[in-house]
C-alpha cells in the first residue's frame, strides 16, 4: 500500500496539498491533545479523569460528523473543510482558559473543538478523495486517515514535547493557532470538486438497502471501537514509574503514533480486497493482548515496545476499515457512509471509555482493560463473524 500512496503523491498536485493542510490540521490537535494530557497529569488527575477527556476529545465528533455531512450535501467540499479548521481555532480559548486557572473540568473540555472539526473533517475528506482519485489509486485514500491520525500524535508530540514547559502557555497556544490558519491558507488552495449548482459535486444520503458488503464495511470500524476504547482511555494509567508522569505520557502517545503510522503499510494490497474475518479478530485479539502485559512490564522499553505493536494491530484493521468504505460505496454515498460509521464509532467508544473508566475506580485500570476489552472482542469477534456469514 505504501507504493500506492507513493505513486498518488506524485501524481497528484491536489493531493500533496490537502496532505499539507491536513498535517498542519494535526499537529494543532496534536498540542492540544499534548498539553491537555500532560497538564493533567502534572494536576495529579485520577483514572476517571483521563478516561472523560478522552471521551470529550472524541464523542463531540458525533455532532461534527451530523454537521460535516449536511454541509457537503449544500455545497463545497472545500468549504466545509475550512468551517472544521476555523472551529479549531475558536476552540482553543477553552485550553486557554483551563491553563490560566489550573481548571481540571476546563482542560477535560479542551478536546471538544478539535472533534467537532475532526468529524467534519472526517467524510469531507473521504468524498473528495473518493471523488478525485482514479479507481487504481483508490488505497491511497484509505491511508490519509491513518496518516494525519498518526501525524496528529507524531508531530503534535514531537514540537510540543521540545517546546512544552520551555515556552509560556500564551505562546504555546500560538504556536497551535499558526497550525490551524496555515491549514486554512493551504485548504483554500485546493480545487473544487464542482459549483454548487452542480449535483455531481455533492454528498447524497445512504440508499435504504444496503448490500451485505456495504454493512460490513459500516460495522467494521465500530468493532475496533468497541475492543480499542478501553486501553485507549486508560492508557496515561497503566503504566507507574519513577519518571516524570508527563515525560512518561509523552513517550506512551509517541509509541502508540509510530504504531498507528506503520501498521497499514505492512500489509499488502491484496490483504484489502479479500477481507479474511480471521485475520481481523487475530488483529484485534493481538491488541489486547499487548496491552494486557503492559503493566506487567519490568521495564519502560518494554511497556512502549507492547503500545507500538498493539497499535500496528489496531490500524491495520482501521484501514481496512477505510478502504473497504471508500470501495463499497459509490463517490456520492462515501460521505455519508463514512459519517454513519464514525457516528457508531464514537457511540460505542463513549459508552465503553464511560465503563471503564467507572470500574478502572473501582477494582484498578489493569483489571478494568481486562473486562471491557475482554467482552469487547467478544461483541466484536460476534458481529464479525455474523456479518461476515451474511455476504
Amino acid at each position: 500500500m505504501f507504493s500506492i500512496l507513493v505513486r498518488s503523491v506524485k501524481n497528484y498536485d491536489w493531493l500533496r496539498t490537502l496532505l499539507l493542510a491536513l498535517i498542519c490540521s494535526s499537529v494543532g490537535s496534536g498540542l492540544t491533545f499534548i498539553m491537555v494530557f500532560a497538564e493533567l497529569a502534572r494536576l495529579h488527575a485520577g483514572p476517571s479523569s483521563f478516561a472523560i477527556a478522552f471521551i470529550l476529545s472524541t464523542s463531540p465528533g458525533l455532532l461534527g460528523s451530523i454537521i460535516g455531512k449536511a454541509l457537503l450535501q449544500q455545497g463545497e467540499t472545500k468549504y466545509c473543510l475550512i468551517a472544521a479548521e476555523c472551529i479549531g481555532v475558536l476552540g482553543l480559548l477553552i485550553p486557554w482558559y483551563g491553563l490560566r486557572h489550573d481548571s481540571v473540568a476546563f482542560l477535560q473540555l479542551a478536546g471538544i473543538a478539535s472533534s467537532i472539526a475532526a468529524g467534519m473533517t472526517l467524510p469531507a475528506i473521504n468524498h473528495y478523495t473518493k471523488a478525485k482519485l482514479a479507481p487504481e489509486d483508490i488505497g491511497a485514500g484509505a491511508l490519509i486517515d491513518t496518516l494525519v491520525f498518526a501525524c496528529q500524535v507524531l508531530f503534535g508530540i514531537g514540537i510540543g514535547a521540545f517546546i512544552y514547559g520551555k515556552v509560556s502557555s500564551d505562546t504555546y497556544l500560538l504556536v497551535n493557532l499558526i497550525n490551524y490558519l496555515l491549514a486554512i491558507l493551504f485548504i483554500a488552495s485546493l480545487p473544487r470538486l464542482a459549483s454548487f449548482t452542480h449535483e455531481r459535486g455533492r454528498a447524497h444520503c445512504l440508499p435504504r438497502e444496503l448490500s451485505a458488503k456495504q454493512r460490513a464495511s459500516l460495522y467494521l470500524l465500530p468493532a475496533l471501537a468497541m475492543t480499542g476504547a478501553p486501553a485507549m482511555s486508560l492508557l496515561p494509567t497503566l503504566i507507574k514509574t519513577d519518571n516524570s508522569e508527563q515525560e512518561t505520557l509523552l513517550l506512551l502517545l509517541f509509541a502508540r503514533s509510530l504504531g498507528q503510522l506503520l501498521g497499514p503499510f505492512l500489509v499488502k494490497e491484496d490483504r484489502y480486497k479479500n477481507q479474511s474475518a480471521l485475520f481481523i479478530i487475530g488483529c484485534l485479539a493481538a491488541f489486547i493482548i499487548c496491552y494486557i502485559f503492559v503493566p506487567f512490564s519490568p521495564l519502560v522499553t518494554i511497556s512502549l515496545l507492547l503500545v507500538f505493536l498493539a497499535h500496528i494491530f489496531s490500524n491495520i484493521i482501521y484501514s481496512i476499515g477505510w478502504y473497504s468504505l471508500l470501495t463499497h460505496f459509490e463517490k456520492h454515498q462515501v460521505a455519508a457512509a463514512s459519517a454513519s460509521s464514525y457516528r457508531k464509532q464514537i457511540i460505542i467508544g463513549a459508552a465503553v471509555s464511560i465503563v471503564a473508566g467507572w470500574l478502572a475506580e473501582r477494582i484498578g485500570s489493569h483489571s478494568s482493560l481486562i473486562f471491557c476489552s475482554g467482552v469487547g472482542l467478544l461483541l466484536s469477534s460476534t458481529l464479525i463473524l455474523y456479518v461476515k456469514r451474511r455476504q
